[in-house]
This record gives structure tokens, C-alpha cells and sequence, in this order.
């Protein structure tokens, strides 16, 4: 067990359930939460469709495939809008994009969507609030209504001036890549799921930095992490789950927050981990009655 240093300046540890420390882990092992194809960080191009961005046009995706995207652009959007059995690959080859109120990625339908760095700098930006598509606030700068996967060896600048930063409606899985995120709102948020098995993540977020619920189903809302390096700046919590909050590992440095780790389970097997807060370092609070999502 690495080391794991707490500082708190109102409250020191608040542990309002418990806090968790089982020597098994409460969430399955990450072979059942990572496929071949989400860990691996490079990509056969062999059939891969290349594609250039346009200002003031979208590009739109319906077919299954991979999809090399580069080029500079203003307020034109990535629009994955598969079938239900799809799986599309975008690969980020140097992508520049600043938006008004749309995002720069909104991922509307396919079973499965990878987004992949190229060993490049790609800088995602929405600088306006968002637009409403029907009933839907699309309010991030990646926006997913399905499962996402990010990962690659290149960089991912994210900036959203009013809202969040990455979204995905269901699961969203990262196993590698570098991710720079300022956000008005929360940095990394999901519905079902926030799985983390690698990557560098500098997080700067006026809300939560990794923000994991379903308003209508407390049954799900995880956090699951078993590697990677971040460095984190939230308004409000660092980490937040609705049931069960786990870390395996990492290096977590929370440098300001109001509380630092914070679910319904708190379970944390490994890791290195410093926590500054001005309230609660870890909180292990009743959000849900299901310990595993």
C-alpha cells in the first residue's frame, strides 16, 4: 500500500457511513472492465477514412469504421450518428476546434465510439453556453449519449467555458492518452460509470473534477480507478460517486477542493494519493442503497 497524505483545513476525515478497506476489491477486476480494443493505444489505419475539418460545416459519421480527423476549425462539429450495433473510431490527428455552443464532438448513436490521440496536441474549445438539441442540453465539449473510450498516446486540450468538459450519458472509460481540462462545470462526468486504467490528467473544474450520477437511477454512478497520474483543481469535490468510489492505484494529487473522494463505498486498495480540502478529505456518505454500479 502506497502512501496516502490527507489535509483538511475546517474538517479533518468525515467518514458519515464508513470508510471501506477490504483487501478485495468491491468492483470486478479490470480484465472485465477493459477490452483488448479499449486498451490498446495505437490504431490500424489500414482502412481508415480521412477526413479535414471545415469551419461552419460539421462533419457527420453514420457508418461503422475508423475515422482519421485533423485540421483547424471554427464552430464545426464531429457528429457520430451511427446504428445501434456500430462501432466507430475517431482518431484525433492534430485537431484544432473553437465553438460558439456546440460541441466539438457530440456522439448521438453507435453501440461503441473510441476516440484516439495520435502522438499529437489537439484543443477542443466551446467558449459560448450550449445549444438544446430537442430535449437535450448538450453542455460539454465531448458529449456522448452512449458508452465512450478515450485513449492514444497524444494530447487532449479541452476547454468549456460554461459547462463540462467530457460527457458520456452511459459509461465513459479512459486507458490512456493526456488530458488538459478546464471546465466551468465538471471536468469528466458520466451517467453509469467513470472507469480509469491510465493517462496523465490535469483537471481544472468549477464543480466536481470526476463527477459519476444518474439523477434517475441511484442503482448506478461508480468510479473505478486502477492506474494513471492527476492533478486536480475542483470547486467542489475531487471525485465523486454515487455508489461505490475505488481506486487501485495511481498518484492522485488533489490540490484544492471542498471535499476530496466522496460515496456512498469508499474502498481504496492502492495508490498515491494527497488530498487538500476545505472540508471533508474522504467522505463515505449514504448517496445509494447499491454498493456496485
Amino acid at each position: 500500500m502506497r502512501k496516502i497524505l490527507i489535509y483538511a483545513i475546517i474538517a479533518v476525515i468525515a467518514l458519515m457511513i464508513g470508510l471501506v478497506a477490504f483487501s478485495s476489491p468491491i468492483i470486478s477486476g479490470i480484465s472485465e472492465l477493459f477490452s483488448s480494443r479499449k486498451t490498446a493505444q495505437t490504431v490500424d489505419l489500414t482502412d481508415a477514412v480521412h477526413l479535414s475539418l471545415v469551419s461552419d460545416k460539421d462533419i457527420t459519421i453514420t457508418e461503422e469504421g475508423v475515422y482519421v480527423i485533423s485540421g483547424f476549425a471554427t464552430d464545426s462539429s464531429i457528429v457520430v450518428d451511427g446504428a445501434d450495433g456500430a462501432k466507430i473510431q475517431l482518431v484525433l490527428d492534430g485537431v484544432s476546434v473553437a465553438n460558439q455552443s456546440a460541441p466539438v464532438i457530440y456522439i448521438k448513436s453507435a453501440e461503441q465510439v473510441i476516440i484516439t490521440t495520435t502522438t499529437s496536441d489537439n484543443d477542443l474549445k466551446v467558449t459560448g453556453t450550449y445549444s438544446t438539441e430537442k430535449d437535450t442540453h448538450l453542455d460539454a465539449v465531448i458529449y456522448a449519449k452512449d458508452d465512450l473510450i478515450l485513449n492514444g498516446l497524444g494530447t487532449l486540450n479541452i476547454i468549456s467555458a460554461y459547462g463540462n468538459g467530457i460527457s458520456a450519458k452511459d459509461t465513459l472509460t479512459i486507458t490512456g492518452g493526456s488530458y488538459s481540462i478546464v471546465a466551468q462545470q465538471n471536468g469528466l462526468e458520466a451517467h453509469d460509470a467513470i472507469k480509469i486504467s491510465g493517462g496523465n490528467f490535469t483537471i481544472s473544474s468549477g464543480r466536481d473534477a470526476l463527477h459519476s450520477e444518474n439523477k434517475k437511477d441511484p442503482s448506478v454512478g461508480s468510479v473505478h480507478i486502477t492506474d494513471g497520474e492527476f492533478d486536480i483543481t475542483a470547486g467542489d469535490d475531487a471525485i465523486r460517486a454515487t455508489t461505490t468510489m475505488q481506486i487501485d492505484g495511481g498518484t492522485l494529487h488533489i490540490l484544492s477542493c471542498t471535499e476530496g473522494i466522496e460515496g456512498t463505498f469508499v474502498q481504496i486498495n492502492d495508490g498515491d494519493i494527497t488530498i487538500f480540502a476545505t472540508d471533508d478529505g474522504i467522505n463515505a456518505t449514504k448517496k445509494s442503497n447499491h454498493p456496485v454500479s
